[in-house]
């Protein structure tokens, strides 16, 4: 019977040393287990010590270094065709952690101070006070004297609303589904990764087959 090796790759793979294995970079799976385990133990392959921190492969490479070990292996694969190694280097990590932790600050800071004129403008433009007065007077018969209870619900409903809409609390999720700006984020780095192979592969920095 055929022995037939799956392997899947994702599109962004981290790294921490310079000696990449084929467990690094990939699942793999084979009804000979002893075929697995194998190749997850052999290198894949070597970065230069002085080399770029994201290094671009085709899945052709894996095949020849899988087939280097068994030639005659069937290799079906349930990932991606091309793919980066994001070699994240020791002396660069609490460097990359701090900038990390000021940009997420700066980015708060930018979506706290927006969001707060964003709601200052539409409610100036809409005129929700107007609103308020001319729908209480329609309802209870006699003008509004001071605040009501619209103005209590809207103050109120407006920040459960952002909470529901972005689905945290804290470190708490209100629910399983991703934020919409996980999605985003998302969206975002596949879209990062596809830029960054397709250069790569047009300006001939993609490592292919020997």
């Amino acid at each position: 019977m055929e022995e037939i090796l799956y392997i899947k790759i994702e599109q962004n793979i981290p790294v921490r040393s310079r000696t990449i294995t084929f467990r690094d970079i990939a699942s793999f799976h084979c009804t000979n287990r002893k075929i697995v385990q194998t190749i997850e133990k052999e290198t894949f392959y070597t970065l230069p010590a002085n080399g770029n921190q994201k290094t671009m492969f085709t899945i052709a490479r894996v095949y020849e270094g899988i087939h280097k070990i068994y030639p005659n292996l069937r290799i079906e694969n349930l990932g991606e065709k091309d793919f980066i190694v994001d070699w994240e280097r020791e002396d660069g990590r609490e460097k990359k952690k701090t900038t990390e932790y000021i940009k997420a600050a700066l980015v708060s800071l930018i979506v706290f101070f927006g969001a707060a004129f964003t709601i200052m403008t539409f409610n100036e433009d809409v005129g929700v006070k107007e609103v308020f007065d001319k729908v209480y007077q329609m309802i209870m018969g006699s003008a509004k004297q001071g605040a009501s209870a619209l103005e209590v619900c809207y103050a109120i409903g407006l920040p459960v609303g952002i909470f529901v809409f972005y689905n945290h609390f804290r470190r708490r999720k209100i629910k399983d589904d991703p934020t919409p700006i996980q999605v985003e984020m998302r969206t975002y780095e596949e879209q990062v990764n596809k830029a960054m192979i397709e250069t790569a592969s047009r300006e001939g920095k993609t490592i292919d087959v020997n």
